[in-house]
């Protein structure tokens, strides 16, 4: 599994807000993303650097 798409799934498993469904669905995303990522050539350093800073 690459890195940032196991960091992605932890970050999933610790943050279990909503619903069953919910919770699937936006692991799927996120790993959709992180597939993405790696198939555009794109060093992730972690999820992390990813967040968005408000």
């Amino acid at each position: 599994m690459r890195d940032l798409n196991y960091a992605l799934k932890q970050l999933c498993d610790r943050n279990r807000d909503g619903s069953n469904s919910t919770q699937r669905d936006r692991q799927r995303v996120l790993d959709r993303i992180g597939k993405l990522f790696c198939a555009v050539g794109t060093r992730a350093e972690g999820a992390a650097r990813r967040r968005a800073k408000f």
